[in-house]
């Protein structure tokens, strides 16, 4: 049996991180998978690339990682650029947008074609909904690995398809909610302050997934995020979810 620990989105939460590490680091681990969005956010990127350089993992980018390397016009993006070194944004540019493990694992941040929209998650106007059985398996048709892994919706979810294949997102470790502005407003909330990811057991034809959720002291991260200047993302730290004033009706 091969363990493959899963772990995405930790937009600079350095504390959440060190606390899924470390509680990998107690189990029987084989390969640690980084779906990226490493860094850009209200938190500590500087901090939090420390970290990172230290655990040997495989690693691919994310859309807010792109745009990190991008210089995009985006709130937040000058304090985030100051705080990383050259060498981490030069580490940024070299990274895969998608990858495979061991001819099992297909490795992809938001779709395999684009890392800025999701797999499994369809945004209307009525609220957010998970494709269905025969819209997923359009769109991974061109998948031959059994297990593919998403990120980006910070949202974990685990979808056994018909066909056999198995879709895991391990949610994301360091941002459990976000307002999102595109075709239109929505919120993606994972109802939990919990850092999360997910542990894949593979043993033969035998896949078995646990999502974890894992306490850490949110509280702190909070407060590292207010004194950024970032209300809006305590609120998203503290709960998990939108607070009443952002509430989507």
């Amino acid at each position: 049996m091969k363990q493959y620990a899963i772990i995405s989105d930790i937009h600079g939460n350095s504390n959440a991180l060190q606390a899924v590490l470390q509680d990998i680091k107690s189990r029987n681990i084989d390969i640690i998978i980084n779906l990226g969005d490493f860094f850009f956010g209200a938190l500590e990127p500087a901090e939090t690339a420390k970290i990172l350089q230290d655990i040997p993992m495989i690693c691919i980018s994310g859309n807010t990682d792109r745009e990190i390397v991008e210089n995009k016009d985006k709130e937040g993006m000058p304090r985030v650029r100051a705080e990383l070194s050259a060498e981490t944004i030069n580490w940024l540019k070299d990274l895969p947008k998608t990858t495979t493990v061991d001819d099992l694992i297909f490795v992809c941040h938001g779709t395999p074609e684009s890392d800025d929209e999701y797999l499994l998650e369809k945004v209307t106007q009525h609220g957010v909904f998970v494709y269905n059985d025969e819209d997923l398996i359009e769109k991974t048709k061109h998948i031959k690995e059994k297990v593919i892994l998403c990120g980006h919706s910070h949202v974990n979810r685990v979808i056994y398809l018909s066909n056999g294949k198995l879709i895991v997102n391990p949610g994301s470790v360091g941002l459990p909610a976000y307002l999102g502005n595109a075709e239109y407003r929505f919120a993606m909330e994972s109802m939990t302050p919990h850092a999360k990811y997910a542990i894949i057991q593979a043993d033969g034809d035998d896949i078995n997934v646990e999502q974890i959720n894992y306490t850490y002291d949110w509280n702190a991260a909070a407060q590292r995020a207010r004194n950024n200047g970032n209300d809006k993302v305590a609120e998203f730290l503290l709960h998990g979810r939108m607070p009443k004033a952002l509430r989507i009706d």
